[in-house]
């Protein structure tokens, strides 16, 4: 009996392999569980779309107040009564005649518009003074409104007949209607410049008259005469356009300095 074994001996721990094996299975479930959690995060559920509130503005007699506009509206919205307007010289420009259209000029337009043009000159050749305030002193400045001309209501930049010079207040200085300095002269002096020395004579009649003035500086005669001209100065065939061809220089007034050099000794 003694070495006979017991009906309840103990067999020892239990196997490990009967709940371990379930743990593979619960990390594919956490690790499922993750993945859709991480993905249900980062996904762009967007909120429906609202509904667009239509409002209407009553317009009332007594207040002209425009409605607010909605920060969508701002990018695209006319925010005042010039919102459409771009500063622009071109928007400026009046409408320039034909060339072909006809060309009214008088005896009285044509005194008129030299007196207008002595009015900015000391003397007849005398660069004019400029009759407005001068701010930007820079060439592309001044080109703005004197490269082609333009007119702004019955005051008329004209052409400038000489572009390629870039310095235009070391000639052209403001007129002391423009500037607050005096234009009294530092020193009396007995300067006086040559006047204007009348129409332009004619060697036959019908014939081109000559140019009147010197054309330094005055190479381009559409400045004064072109379409973009005083009215009393306008030439009367714009389309033709080498003015020398036919209007020859005054050999008083236009002289060119010549000297002889003097020749190398053999």
């Amino acid at each position: 009996m003694d070495n006979a074994t017991p009906l309840h001996a103990d067999s020892g721990p239990p196997d490990p392999t009967t709940w371990q094996r379930f743990i593979p299975l619960l990390v594919v479930v956490v690790g499922a569980l993750t993945l859709v959690g991480f993905i249900a995060g980062i996904a762009d559920v967007r909120p429906p779309e609202r509904q667009s509130v239509v409002r209407q503005h009553v317009a009332s007699k007594a207040s002209t107040t425009r409605p607010a506009r909605s920060y969508r509206e701002l990018s695209v919205a006319q925010l005042s009564e010039n919102a459409d307007w771009h500063p622009s010289l071109a928007t400026l420009k009046f409408t320039k005649p034909g060339l072909f259209e006809p060309v009214k000029r008088t005896p009285e337009m044509k005194a008129a518009a030299l007196a207008d043009r002595m009015s900015t000159r000391a003397y007849d050749g005398a660069p004019p003074v400029i009759p407005h305030p001068v701010e930007q002193q820079s060439a592309a400045n001044c080109l703005a409104c004197h490269r082609d001309g333009i007119q702004i209501g019955d005051r008329v930049a004209t052409r400038i007949s000489h572009p390629h010079f870039s310095g235009c207040t070391q000639c052209h200085v403001e007129s002391r209607h423009s500037s607050p300095t005096t234009d009294e002269p530092l020193t009396t002096n007995s300067f006086a410049g040559i006047q204007r020395s009348g129409a332009g004579t004619r060697a036959l009649i019908g014939l081109p008259p000559v140019i009147p003035h010197t054309t330094w500086l005055r190479e381009d005669c559409l400045s004064c005469h072109g379409l973009v001209a005083r009215a009393g100065l306008r030439t009367t065939h714009p389309w033709l356009s080498n003015c020398i061809q036919c209007h020859a220089a005054s050999s008083d007034l236009d002289q060119v300095p010549f000297a002889m050099s003097e020749q190398p000794s053999p």
